[in-house]
């Protein structure tokens, strides 16, 4: 079984999204400086033509059984000062990915507002009772996902068993409203794609320490995109601390490392990342840690195939990963059966 868990779609006219909204905000969206700032944010994941990159979409993987759709554009929200905008545009958004990227084993996911916790909730719970979505997309705002904010988003997801996937958009560190990375603002497109790392790892211990994983046992969470090598150093270095100091998050009742290893996950792209080097044989030595890896091509945006998993991991690990997001994405089963 193949499950590919980050597989790229776009639209290439905003005027599709559009049709979906009430006609006065249809107007409010049509003024071009409105969606040139929408396509501007959009530069930083290479979907608009500013550059000759038309908007491109994932080609069909007929190999894969089922098969998580990512848009990507819809992510750039977590950019956005204009919050009441950005729900309506993802509001939209999704009736589009419902309409015309539901199709045989393609299944989109639900993109909510990071900064409008109840109007994402009821987003899930309606998008969810239509029967074509198999996980929610949760980009990063301004706070860590760990804070209480974003528990009616939990409290949702728990309710209608999807998965929430935290992808990043591309804004990070440079507009307000994203999350920002360490140190403060770097002026690098580079140095923001290296360090991306940073916001995974930090949400993840955010998670842990606050104790929403401790509140919310039935959520899964998906790290998508930002690599996976660092998760060992990661659980020993958040162990170590709770060890030593759990006294002061009594509410964190385990290891920390004994939640992550429940509730969350991380896809593969980059996949080099784990493999150049031979941190995958090295550090990935249990099946703890090997189950929470499956397999994101990250397609179309220099991804990795099904056969590059199987060539660097070996066929029995590389069999294992590509199969392991079944179990993190049952309701896709279901969905597209």
């Amino acid at each position: 079984m193949i499950i590919d868990t980050d597989r790229h779609v776009a639209v290439t006219d905003y005027r599709d999204v559009l049709a979906y909204l009430d006609k006065s905000w249809q107007k409010h969206f049509e003024r071009k400086e409105f969606l040139g700032s929408v396509t501007e944010a959009s530069n930083h994941i290479r979907v608009s033509s500013r550059f000759g990159d038309e908007p491109v979409s994932a080609a069909a993987l007929p190999e894969a059984d089922k098969v998580l759709l990512m848009p990507h554009q819809a992510l750039t929200v977590n950019g956005w000062a204009d919050g009441v905008a950005a729900t309506e545009f993802l509001s939209g958004f999704n009736s589009l990915a419902r309409d015309k990227w539901s199709s045989g084993n393609n299944v989109p996911v639900i993109v909510v507002q990071p900064g409008d916790p109840g109007w994402s909730a009821a987003e899930i719970r309606r998008r969810a009772a239509e029967q074509v979505f198999g996980a929610i997309a949760l980009p990063l705002g301004a706070g860590l996902l760990g804070t209480s904010h974003y528990d009616p988003i939990y409290e949702a997801a728990a309710e209608t068993g999807l998965a929430i996937i935290v992808h990043f958009s591309g804004v990070e560190g440079l507009y307000a409203g994203a999350q920002p990375l360490g140190g403060g603002v770097h002026y690098s497109a580079l140095s923001r794609q290296v360090l991306m790392s940073q916001l995974a790892e930090s949400n993840i211990t955010s998670l842990a320490f606050e104790g929403t994983l401790e509140k919310f046992p039935a959520v899964r969470f998906l790290f998508s995109g930002f690599g996976f090598s660092w998760l060992p150093s990661l659980l020993w270095r958040i162990d170590r601390e709770w060890r030593t100091f759990r006294y002061d998050v009594p509410w964190v009742k385990h290891a920390p490392s004994k939640y992550v290893l429940e509730q969350v996950w991380l896809n593969t792209w980059p996949l080099k990342e784990a493999t150049m080097d031979g941190d995958w044989a090295r550090h990935f030595t249990t099946d703890a840690l090997r189950s929470r890896i499956v397999f994101g091509s990250h397609s179309p945006f220099d991804g990795d195939a099904p056969g590059d998993v199987v060539k660097q991991l070996g066929p029995d690990d590389g069999a294992l990963i590509l199969s392991n997001g079944a179990a993190l994405l049952p309701r896709v089963e279901a969905v597209t059966s």
